[in-house]
């Protein structure tokens, strides 16, 4: 499954949320493969792009990032042009 994560970063938390994201980048959890990862300017701070084979490996992960940082998350689909 394709999933798409945006973070938005806790005041305050810059320095830690950077550490937690290259972590997980660099050392993802078993069942997640990063496949894109974009700082942005906007109402969110960062969109992570992902692959995952249970969306509970995705819940899990990103319960360990809510000291740092806010996520919303949603599934994608393919969509053939």
């Amino acid at each position: 499954m394709l999933f798409i994560t945006c973070v938005k970063v806790n005041p305050g938390m810059v320095g830690d949320a950077r550490a937690f994201g290259d972590k997980m980048i660099k050392e993802p959890p078993r069942g997640v493969k990063f496949l894109q990862a974009y700082h942005t300017l906007g109402r969110y701070d960062a969109i992570w792009i992902y692959e995952a084979e249970d969306p509970e490996i995705i819940k899990d992960f990103l319960h360990q990032s809510r000291e740092v940082a806010s996520t919303e998350t949603w599934v994608a689909f393919e969509r053939r042009i």
